[in-house]
C-alpha cells in the first residue's frame, strides 16, 4: 500500500496552474478595451414633455430640454451604436440624425435629435429624404430653413447638406443657399384630419434674382407625421381642392424621398 501523504500540495499547484491557463485563454473573463461616451445635441424638446431615446434598443435616456445629452452607459472601443426615439413628446415628432455608427477611439457627440410640433408648419431646418450623388463621391440633400415674417408669409431659405458618401450616411454639413433660391409661402387656408394637415397657398419666387418680377405658383404644403411635403397644384380646376385627394400623392412623395424631415 502506497501512501499519498505529501502529494496533495503538488496536485493543488497543478490544478491552480491549469485553472489560470484556462482563464488566460478566455481573456480573463472581462473586456479591457477603453470605453467612451455616446451623446449629442437635442433641439425642439417642448418644456415639461421629455423625449426618451434608446441606444441599441436597451440603454434608455430621458431628455427634458434642448442642449447636449450623454447616455449613462459608456461604450467599448469598436462597439456599434444605434440611437432611436423610444417615446416622443406628446404632440411632437422627433428625428434622429447621425444615429448609427462605430465607436472609434473617441467619444461620440454627433448624434442630433430635433423635435417639431406635429400638424404645423414649424419654423426651423428641414432636410429632404432624397440623396443626390455629387462630385468626388459625395452626396447632397436639399435643405429648407422655414421662418416667419411680419407680413404673415413664410420665407423658406434653400440650401444643401453635404455628406462624404453618395448614400448620405454619417454626419452631414449644412450650407445655406443663395438668396435667389429662397421662396416665400403665402398661406390661404388649411384643413386637417387624423392623418394629414394641409396648407393651401402660393409659392412666390423670383427667377433670376430679386430684381426680376415675382412668379406665383399654387401649392399645398402637407404635414404627415414627421414629414413636410410640397405638392404643386397648377391644374384647372385644382388637382387638390381638399384633403380627400391628397393622401395618395403625399404617400407617393414620401416613398420617392421628395419630402422633408426636421433637421
Amino acid at each position: 500500500m502506497h501512501s499519498t501523504k505529501g502529494t496533495t500540495p503538488l496536485l493543488t499547484q497543478l490544478m491552480a496552474v491549469a485553472a489560470l491557463t484556462a482563464l488566460s485563454a478566455c481573456g480573463g473573463g472581462g473586456d479591457d478595451r477603453a470605453t467612451y461616451t455616446l451623446g449629442g445635441i437635442a433641439s425642439g424638446v417642448p418644456s415639461g414633455r421629455p423625449l426618451v431615446l434608446a441606444n441599441n434598443g436597451g440603454d434608455e435616456l430621458s431628455v427634458a430640454a434642448d442642449g447636449a445629452f450623454t447616455f449613462a452607459r459608456p461604450l467599448a472601443d469598436g462597439s456599434a451604436y444605434a440611437v432611436a426615439v423610444k417615446a416622443a413628446p406628446a404632440g411632437s415628432g422627433c428625428v434622429v440624425r447621425n444615429a448609427a455608427g462605430m465607436v472609434a477611439a473617441a467619444a461620440v457627440d454627433t448624434v442630433a435629435v430635433r423635435c417639431a410640433p406635429l400638424a404645423t408648419l414649424s419654423d426651423g431646418p428641414w432636410e429632404q429624404d432624397q440623396c443626390q450623388p455629387a462630385a468626388g463621391g459625395s452626396g447632397v440633400r436639399e435643405l429648407w430653413n422655414v421662418a416667419s415674417d411680419s407680413s404673415g408669409s413664410r420665407p423658406v431659405g434653400r440650401g444643401t447638406v453635404t455628406y462624404r458618401n453618395e448614400q448620405c450616411t454619417g454626419v452631414g454639413v449644412a450650407a445655406s443657399g443663395a438668396l435667389s433660391s429662397t421662396f416665400w409661402f403665402q398661406q390661404e387656408r388649411t384643413e386637417a384630419n387624423a392623418d394629414l394637415s394641409a396648407f393651401w397657398g402660393k409659392r412666390q419666387t423670383f427667377p433670376g434674382g430679386l430684381l426680376n418680377p415675382a412668379v406665383f405658383t399654387p401649392v399645398v404644403l402637407v404635414r404627415k407625421a414627421n414629414h413636410l411635403c410640397l405638392l404643386q397644384d397648377t391644374s384647372t380646376p385644382p388637382a387638390f381642392p381638399n384633403l380627400a385627394g391628397l393622401a395618395a400623392h403625399v404617400n407617393a412623395a414620401i416613398a420617392a424621398g421628395r419630402c422633408y424631415t426636421p433637421r
